[in-house]
């Protein structure tokens, strides 16, 4: 449900923004840009290596609470399917929602994916025993995290869990990155309002909406900018930390996990 506060205008555009990033860019043919993807700084294999790494600590950690399947697992967004990998190990009935035919068109078929939006998700009551939402709420900075939560709480079983993957604004790398993006005009082609946010925000919401047994983790301190080599030996040798308070809050994905109470 939207509540009275919530700028219904505003988000609807945002939905739209939301939706044409599915559709091919356009070709940005200037010299910054040019720059930007030479193989020094753009590389596609870095790319997949460090969201891999992130995803693959985020089923670590779930890992380690989720005892056997669960009956039935929502993947919010889905996009198109790329998270079933990582978390197909955890539900029996994987289910996925994204905004748009052209995202799940590509999921896996064992996944029972819709078009629609989360905010108003249309499953019913009390339905799943785990949801997964990589890298979702990092595109709602402006909206606020708690209708979406709602949401989620309203979906979930009591005594169910959710999962939350995210980029942290205390990453020391963001410093170099969030510039590049404002000089070189979004070269990577994100969502214009998309942006890593500080992890208590994600704490304090999760708490304002009735979850509890709430943790933090970092996943990664790599980065898409490293090489995979440097990448490989940057992931071993700061994993001890990954649990460890202040340097959790400052990797550059987060994993949070919090349960509906019973």
């Amino acid at each position: 449900m939207i509540n009275q506060m919530f700028d219904k205008s505003a988000y609807e555009d945002k939905l739209a923004r939301e939706k044409s990033w599915w559709e091919p860019p356009p070709v940005k043919n200037n010299v910054l840009n040019w720059i930007i993807r030479r193989p020094l700084f753009f590389s596609m294999a870095r790319i997949l290596y460090a969201y891999v790494a992130a995803k693959n600590q985020m089923a670590e950690t779930l890992n380690r609470y989720q005892k056997g399947k669960v009956d039935k697992l929502l993947i919010a967004p889905c996009g198109a399917g790329d998270d079933f990998k990582y978390l197909s190990q955890f539900g029996d009935e994987i289910h996925g929602i994204d905004l748009t035919p052209l995202a799940i068109k590509s999921c896996p078929p064992q996944m029972l994916a819709k078009a629609g939006d989360i905010l108003e998700s249309g499953y019913p009551d009390n339905t799943f025993d785990l949801i997964a939402s990589p890298l979702f709420f990092h595109h709602l900075v402006k909206f606020g995290f708690e209708p979406f939560l709602k949401e989620f709480h309203r979906i979930l079983k009591p005594g169910g869990s959710l999962v939350i993957l995210e980029p942290s604004i205390l990453y020391p790398v963001n410093i170099i990155t969030r510039p590049i993006k404002w000089i070189f005009h979004n070269p990577l082609n994100e969502v214009e309002d998309e942006s890593p946010f500080y992890p208590g925000r994600m704490i304090k919401a999760l708490k304002q909406t009735g979850y509890t047994n709430i943790t933090l983790q970092g996943a990664t301190f790599s980065h898409v900018l490293f090489p995979i080599s440097i990448a490989r030996l940057f992931n071993v040798w700061t994993k001890p930390l990954l649990g460890i308070y202040p340097f959790k809050y400052l990797a550059w994905m987060v994993v949070y996990r919090a349960v509906k109470k019973r």
